[in-house]
């Protein structure tokens, strides 16, 4: 790495009385410094503040019903899984989805006692009010019956965030029986599209488990305008403070 190389006018200044150039970039520079750390955190802080708080969907809050799955709520927690009132996704508590007496399977939902499934086929979510998101990951699993793989269990699964009718990224991952943490990181996307797949069916017909979906309600890809004009009026008040400085 090529070492920095700073400019300092005060080390450069001749011995003596300096000239009135070197006492004014003396007096800049001194204020300078006073400014600038304080500047630079506040616009830090206002940068930082882009960063909203994760929201994750992990369906714990839906009351089954007495055979314990429930069609996902179509808007859910303000996310749309398909189309409002036509939901891509339902609901499977652990008294269902793992009870001896039912689909008899190990696993568990990795928090709470809920996760969801496709009904089988792609599915498509997004924010409510359209806005973009970062989808930052979830934990998904093939869909077994007694830990057996069915003929229509997916084995892989591909994720696909857009931007509008722009593919802004892509992931594709192998589905295990069992629950495992995929980490997405998909930033500034208007929809999310998972599609599983296997050797055995359609892609349509294939089936997954997926819970604690995690995303920022609010894409922290690019400044709201009222905070990058705030970070800029910080930065402009450095350059204020060096041009109020004048000779003598």
């Amino acid at each position: 790495m090529r070492p920095s190389i700073v400019f300092d006018p005060i080390a450069a200044a001749p011995a003596g009385d300096p000239s009135p150039c070197f006492s004014v970039a003396q007096r800049v520079l001194e204020t300078t410094k006073k400014s600038l750390p304080r500047a630079a955190l506040l616009c830090c802080a206002l940068l930082a503040g882009q960063t909203v708080r994760a929201d994750v969907l992990d369906f714990d809050d839906l009351v089954m019903n007495v055979s314990g799955v429930l069609n996902v709520p179509t808007p859910y927690k303000g996310f749309l899984w398909g189309t409002v009132g036509d939901t891509d996704l339902f609901a499977w508590g652990d008294s269902s989805y793992a009870a001896a007496n039912s689909y008899g399977n190990s696993y568990n939902s990795p928090s709470g006692e809920n996760q969801a499934s496709n009904y089988a086929g792609p599915v498509l979510g997004r924010l409510a009010n359209g806005n973009a998101f970062d989808f930052n990951g979830a934990y998904f699993s093939t869909f077994t019956i007694y830990d057996a793989l069915q003929s229509d269990s997916a084995a892989l699964l591909t994720l696909e965030g857009f931007n509008g009718a722009t593919l802004v990224d892509s992931l594709t991952v192998n589905l295990a029986i069992g629950y495992n943490w995929v980490q997405a990181d998909f930033r500034g996307i208007t929809s999310l599209r998972l599609s599983g797949s296997n050797s055995v069916v359609q892609p349509h017909q294939t089936r997954w488990m997926i819970d604690d979906f995690t995303f920022n309600a609010t894409s922290t890809g690019v400044p709201e305008p009222a905070t990058l004009l705030l970070a800029l009026c910080g930065l402009g008040l450095i350059a204020h403070r060096r041009r109020a400085i004048s000779p003598g």
